[in-house]
């Protein structure tokens, strides 16, 4: 018997869901995919999920099997959501980052400018370097907060809305792809040192070349972060925010997700237009993701089959 709330389904759903779309894709396409490296790590977080259907099953506090079960689905959904992102190389449409850097002409905006400026200030850059690469820590710790305080419908919100969120921002990708300017722009290696960028010029060049020649063998730690447009840190900056309201979380994931917004231009080597894209997306993810589970409070009990 296997015990599970709407959201989980809902999740388990898409997942499966990923996963049939991206053998399609093999079945069809040229991409050769090497599953067997990313099973360890989906084995290891099915094992989380698998502890916390145990705890439902025993009939302990159901609070601590729905953070066991959602800080499982999480990851495994990344994993298969990457391998269905790479699935798309070679790209056989046009990138839009011809028009996105007039977007940034309008607006002032010159990502090498920016970066010149981090580069004199070290310090600052350095720390929102950290700030960049704080997304997924925080994301983790949410989800455990969530749990350990009994928000299970929050919980179960934010798990689709990350999801949702997700798969609207690779659909998009997938019709309007785009790489940022740090895929066009050059940086001399000592301003870039001096920055200490994490998206680097090089890293741009890489994206180049996978969308002309394909991946060639996707094994787990090949896969790049390719998305620009919109910009998938913004959207998980958000959900950090956004599920914490109502708690003491609030405040702290709010100062420290607000300097995001310059970590994520100078670090994540984004056009400017990437970040009000991924306000955009992540509105319409949280609000479909509640009226999907828009019946999860008439339930007493996880659904059973």
């Amino acid at each position: 018997m296997v015990n599970l709330h709407r959201g989980e389904w809902l999740a388990i759903g898409i997942i499966v869901s990923v996963v049939l779309w991206t053998v399609l894709a093999q079945i069809i396409g040229t991409i050769d995919i090497d599953w067997r490296s990313f099973l360890p790590n989906i084995r290891f977080f099915g094992a989380i999920v698998a502890f916390g259907l145990l705890i439902r099953y025993r009939g302990l506090a159901d609070h601590y099997a729905v953070m066991f079960i959602v800080c499982g689905l999480v990851p495994i959904f990344a994993s298969v959501l990457s391998i269905a992102n790479m699935a798309a190389f070679p790209l056989q449409r046009p990138l839009i980052d011809e028009a996105l850097f007039a977007v940034d002409k309008a607006l002032g905006y010159e990502w090498d400018k920016i970066v010149g400026w981090a580069a004199r200030h070290p310090e600052i850059s350095y720390f929102l370097s950290r700030i960049y690469l704080s997304s997924f820590p925080q994301l983790f710790a949410l989800m455990i907060f969530l749990g350990l305080t009994r928000r299970s419908d929050t919980l179960h919100h934010f798990l689709l809305t990350m999801m949702l969120s997700s798969l609207m921002t690779i659909a998009f990708w997938l019709i309007w792809p785009s790489f940022g300017p740090s895929a066009y722009l050059s940086i001399a290696p000592e301003v870039a040192a001096s920055a200490g960028l994490v998206v680097t010029p090089e890293y741009g060049a890489a994206l180049l070349r996978l969308a002309e020649h394909g991946p060639g063998t996707v094994q787990q730690h090949l896969v790049l972060g390719t998305v620009a447009f919109p910009s998938y840190h913004i959207i998980m900056s958000l959900l950090v925010v956004w599920f914490a309201r109502g708690t003491w979380m609030f405040w702290p994931a709010l100062l420290l997700n607000l300097p995001m917004i310059p970590a994520t231009l100078i670090h994540g080597g984004h056009h400017v237009i990437d970040l009000p894209g991924g306000l955009l997306v992540f509105a319409c993810a949280v609000l479909l993701a509640g009226k999907l589970l828009a019946g999860r409070k008439a339930e007493a009990a996880p659904v059973a089959a």
